[in-house]
């Protein structure tokens, strides 16, 4: 496998990432997003497993020169890299596949998702890597230039990764009408205690009731986002138009009441 061959891997599986999720078109839109920060200093601890130390020598070498020497650990067998990795899990894994111990072909398929660049002698194992969503394939020996690419591409996943977990962090699993459904929080207008249920209303103008107190519900909401103003009400404080000291505005014109004991603590968005 030339530099050539190396690079037709390279665009292939970055093509596999934007339909790795169901929602292809929210991936590649987060794709877009990171193209900005890929070339940017993004700070990694990274670990080399290697059983050769000429070979982990010169790799550890060459991230120093790309500036990514911060924060690198060797490790010179499987076993003692897999219990490293998982006693605390690394940014970046340079993983060679010939090593005493367990092999990087037997490591690869407990790393759950932890960007990894391979790096071998031999060509024979790159379709196997890559069906375990290696992030890259460097062939022994590699140039600067070669490496550059991975790495660079090891800042692409992991941005996308942060990314992703962000996009989760502020969505909501709600059952209503007798099925499940995901809201993004930013999307909801306010909630509202209703006898047994809550009025959950989002800014397209939809009402869903949930089989749940307030006071539940309300403990799934970021607290960046989300604020109790009355015994009945939470609202999405970046919805606030406009307020008073008995009743908030929200961007849609509706009137929410501001109970007693919470008007000190309103907060409108930032």
């Amino acid at each position: 496998m030339d530099l050539s061959s190396g690079c037709s891997i390279f665009a292939a599986t970055e093509s596999a990432l934007a339909t790795k999720t169901d929602n292809g078109a929210q991936v590649s839109a987060l794709l877009q997003k990171s193209e900005h920060s890929v070339s940017q200093k993004i700070p990694m601890k990274i670990y080399i497993a290697e059983d050769e130390p000429l070979a982990a020598a010169k790799l550890k070498l060459f991230l120093e020169k790309l500036g990514e020497g911060g924060d690198i650990s060797v490790w010179a067998d499987g076993v003692s890299a897999l219990a490293a990795i998982e006693r605390e899990r690394p940014d970046l894994l340079f993983l060679d596949i010939q090593m005493p111990g367990l092999t990087g072909m037997e490591i690869l398929p407990r790393l759950n998702e932890l960007p990894v660049i391979v790096t071998s002698a031999y060509d024979q194992y790159a379709i196997d890597s890559f069906s375990l969503n290696v992030t890259d394939y460097l062939l022994k020996p590699y140039t600067l230039e070669r490496l550059k690419m991975a790495v660079e591409k090891g800042k692409k996943v992991i941005r996308l990764q942060q990314l992703e977990q962000s996009s989760l962090a502020h969505q909501i699993s709600l059952r209503s009408d007798g099925k499940n459904e995901v809201l993004r929080q930013e999307e909801i207008l306010y909630l509202e205690a209703v006898k047994d249920y809550v009025r959950v209303v989002t800014a397209d103008g939809q009402k869903r009731l949930v089989l749940e107190t307030l006071g539940s519900v309300e403990k799934l909401l970021a607290n960046d986002i989300f604020q109790r103003v009355h015994r009945s009400f939470v609202v999405n404080r970046q919805r606030i138009a406009d307020a008073s000291a008995h009743t908030l505005t929200l961007t849609d014109g509706t009137e929410i009441p501001v109970g007693r004991k919470y008007r000190d603590t309103i907060r409108t968005k930032d």
